[in-house]
């Protein structure tokens, strides 16, 4: 079963109350169960990553509802909070299979009637970013990752160093297939994981116009070590963009002031933690005005 939250305009006038909040930090304002407004919406899907959820870009869901789109945020099994070990996670393709399955349901449900059908983005962070370009046609082999996790120590290589003997051969074939959904018509990768591994070629032929963001001083993907390096220039279908002063976990929610206080607590305070004089929004508004570039 698959978890998720969908937002969208509406006219209603009930209160609205507060989701995706709790003390380190900031939710949103919506009415619950409420009618959307409007039709031919475009449908964006956003895609968490590793040991994450919903929440994490809720900040940018709430805005394109805002906006007039209608988004679908889910949390993946075995990726999300309390879930996520390396051993699963190296087991990547249940999440764009998850988004595919997604989309079905919104193209069948009550709300397709609301929603255009021929504008779906899909945008992902971080392993999440693995999914957008997977969905936009994009194809891997962990071997170029694993290569790659044997020249260089960074945080992500940390996460998975003993799990790669894990893989069976038919790990390593599900991991090498095909899982492209044609619907996607645009892909935003925020920081995606495992770009070493994109087979050679695989993104020359993209089916949906990409977007890969990189994050300037992300020292979880590197991007001069893992992106940059593996993607090629001239590139039909695809950009690279990166945000400036830009931490891993930027593209997360916003951070209340006592966030890094509390999540000292569970070793967490990078989550919050920004480069000297650089504002979290700010970073969100460079986010912002790329996605709406596309």
């Amino acid at each position: 079963m698959i978890e998720a939250r969908v937002l969208y305009p509406t006219a209603a006038s009930a209160s609205a109350r507060t989701f995706a909040e709790n003390p380190a930090f900031y939710g949103f304002k919506a009415v619950e169960n409420a009618t959307p407004a409007g039709s031919q919406l475009p449908v964006y899907i956003l895609v968490h990553g590793t040991s994450g959820s919903w929440k994490n870009l809720s900040w940018l869901g709430s805005y394109l509802a805002e906006q007039g789109a209608l988004v679908v945020s889910a949390n993946h099994p075995d990726y999300t909070t309390g879930q996520a070990t390396p051993e699963r996670v190296l087991r990547m393709w249940e999440q764009p299979r998850d988004v595919s399955f997604l989309i079905d349901e919104i193209l069948s449900g009550k709300y397709a009637q609301y929603v255009d059908k021929k504008d779906i983005t899909v945008i992902g962070y971080s392993l999440g970013g693995y999914t957008a370009l997977a969905l936009a046609g994009a194809r891997f082999d962990i071997a170029g990752y694993q290569n790659y996790c044997s020249q260089h120590r960074d945080i992500s290589c940390h996460f998975y160093k003993n799990a790669f003997e894990s893989l069976s051969p038919e790990d390593h074939s599900m991991i090498s297939g095909d899982y492209s959904d044609e619907r996607v018509m645009k892909s935003v990768a925020i920081a995606p994981g495992y770009v070493p591994a994109v087979i050679p070629n695989a993104l020359t032929g993209l089916s949906a116009d990409t977007v890969i963001v990189g994050a300037e001083l992300d020292k979880t993907i590197p991007p001069q070590l893992q992106i940059k390096p593996y993607i090629g220039e001239n590139i039909n279908n695809l950009h690279y963009q990166e945000v400036a002063g830009a931490s891993h976990f930027s593209f997360m929610q916003n951070c209340k002031p006592q966030a890094i206080a509390i999540l000292e607590e569970e070793d967490a305070a990078f989550v919050c933690e920004e480069a000297e004089n650089v504002d979290r929004r700010s970073l969100h508004q460079s986010l912002i005005e790329i996605v709406e570039q596309l």
